[in-house]
């Protein structure tokens, strides 16, 4: 068993180095006759980032790779982490995401999955521990549903207008990126409006988008204020992870538009804004 730590200062989060990995799965006590080390086929050192109740395993392979890691406070792991990106199948570019994980607390971690030529990889078993509940305090998120934020208006979303459907605008605010809002195949036509509290001198969004692997992300976003003023674009490297995006402006409502997308029910994991009420 191996212990990995370590510290990375991106909003308080910790992060980790270890072996990432990718499913089917292999149980703890079954033969490893057949199975390689994933060490073979992985381009450098992955990386963790957590905080005290989640975390983000970022790693790039060789080949494509169907990807999970198994985690839990015991020996027989218990839960099972996949790629946000919806998507499916095998691919290269590896970020799963360890949730309902509890602070200051110990987990053991089995990384593997299985290549396109049936061949099984999997690590050594690791453990990390997560961040005490109040070691990662850092600014509130005023877009978010817990401070007090709400969705004013959206282009559309997937399954019906109810607020409790499961890709409802309410997600991209909720504080949970395993949770998404999905347009109706609104592609570059999609929008989301958020009313912040209070009017707020904003110095920092953030933005994250769902993807469905070739289709649903968006790849560029604007802001529009309810002042009227423009912001972006804003362009999206990825679904991996959630993008910070220096700004200075104000307002209380602001809208959300995609700029560039690759289509069909593009949408958004969570945003972010950061500022000072006034």
């Amino acid at each position: 068993m191996r212990m990995i730590s370590g510290v990375r200062g991106l909003i308080g989060l910790a992060s980790l180095v270890l072996l990432a990995a990718c499913a089917p799965l292999v149980s703890p006590a079954a033969k490893t006759e057949g199975v390689r080390p994933i060490e073979e086929i992985i381009v450098e050192a992955p990386r963790i980032e957590a905080g005290a109740r989640s975390a983000t395993v970022y790693v790039t392979t060789r080949i494509p790779l169907a990807c999970a890691v198994v985690y839990g406070t015991a020996h027989d792991y218990g839960s099972i982490a996949t790629d946000t990106d919806m998507a499916g199948g095998a691919h290269a570019e590896h970020h799963p995401l360890l949730v309902e994980l509890e602070p200051d607390t110990l987990y053991y971690l089995r990384l593997q999955g299985v290549g396109p030529d049936g061949t099984l990889y999997r690590s050594e078993e690791y453990t990390l521990r997560t961040q005490p509940a109040g070691g990662a305090s850092g600014p509130v998120n005023l877009a978010s549903a817990a401070a007090g934020a709400r969705i004013s208006g959206v282009s559309s979303q997937y399954g019906g207008e109810a607020e409790d459907n499961a890709f409802a605008a309410e997600r991209a605010i909720d504080g949970d990126p395993t949770t998404q809002w999905s347009s109706n195949e609104d592609g570059d036509e999609a929008w989301i409006a958020i009313e912040l509290p209070s009017v707020t001198h904003v110095t920092r969004v953030g933005f994250w988008t769902r993807t469905m692997g070739s289709t649903a992300q968006i790849l560029s976003f604007r802001i529009v204020t309810d002042q009227g003023e423009e912001l972006g674009p804003f362009d999206l490297p990825d679904a991996a992870q959630i993008y910070y995006f220096d700004t200075d402006f104000s307002g209380r409502r602001l809208r959300f538009e995609a700029v560039e997308t690759s289509g069909g029910n593009t949408g958004a994991a969570e945003i972010e804004v950061y500022g000072e009420p006034r």
